[in-house]
């Protein structure tokens, strides 16, 4: 019997130790604005304030929803939040709008902090 509870309690303290399991869910988020005005914006800059870096995304625009940044852009965001400048341009290259955000991530998903829903 005393073999049995010492590899038993051994297990349960292995087991206790583990950090826990993180479960994501299969969803893909963006984050982005609805654009109010027409025409559409011919293209859309973003940058991370922190790195200097621009954003790259893998989502489309969809009928007047104009994404900035998706999970598909984690590696380039920070857990605690980052500043992201959005500038928005029309077929001149000329600026029609300017936004800030502030994105985060977790485990999973990128989480918008603040920023406009709508522009311009």
């Amino acid at each position: 019997m005393k073999s049995f509870v010492l590899p038993v309690a051994a297990a349960g303290l292995l087991i206790a130790s583990c950090d826990e399991a993180v479960f994501c869910t299969e969803e893909f988020r963006s984050i982005g604005f609805t654009w109010t005005a027409s025409p559409m914006p011919d293209s859309v800059l973003v940058t991370n304030i922190r790195t200097g870096d621009p954003i790259h995304i893998m989502s489309e625009p969809y009928e007047q929803f104009i994404p900035i940044v998706d999970d598909g852009s984690m590696n380039q965001l920070s857990s605690s939040g980052d500043s992201l400048k959005v500038l928005v341009f029309n077929n001149q290259d000329s600026i029609i709008a300017t936004a800030w955000y502030v994105v985060g991530k977790d485990n999973c998903h990128i989480i918008f902090q603040s920023g406009p829903e709508f522009l311009p």
